[in-house]
């Protein structure tokens, strides 16, 4: 299911009217926040602080929901070619190290990435390839610990 976001008319902006992009640069409350110090309209003021509070309760939610670099994300992962991220058979089942350390909730239960979600800060695959997080990997390791003690 594709999720339309809020700032999809932004990307539209700047192709449709660049000498507008200014303005509607706005919509990125970082930009009033940290480059004008809250010195400009309420209305910005108020929406700036909107997306500050709504960050303290849900992870990176002006990036996962508003931010256009973002959009672009998402349609790159809807677009995409393959399976960029790597996954074993163990991936979901029964591991679900990857899903629960996803904070931006990509991995489904079974371990499938989805990728308009997955916003590639990729922490899944730092775990994949982590010896000492990767659960299938630490599984393996003590397997082959033991057949060699039994010998």
């Amino acid at each position: 299911m594709v999720e339309i976001r809020g700032t999809d008319g932004l990307a539209c902006v700047v192709f449709a009217a660049p000498d507008q992009v200014d303005k509607a640069a706005e919509v990125e409350p970082f930009k009033t926040a940290i480059t004008t110090f809250f010195f400009c309209e309420w209305y910005y003021v108020a929406y700036a602080i909107f997306w500050l509070v709504l960050g303290m309760a849900v992870f990176k939610g002006f990036c996962r929901y508003a931010c256009p670099l973002c959009v672009f994300l998402a349609i790159g992962g809807l677009l995409r070619g393959r399976d960029c991220i790597e996954r074993r058979a163990e991936c979901g089942s029964p591991c679900q190290l990857r899903k629960v350390k996803c904070k931006f909730g990509a991995i489904t239960q079974a371990g499938q990435i989805q990728f308009d979600e997955c916003f590639q800060y990729l922490d899944c695959v730092a775990i994949y390839n982590d010896r000492n997080r990767c659960v299938p990997l630490i599984v393996a390791a003590r397997r082959r610990t033991r057949e060699v003690a039994a010998e």
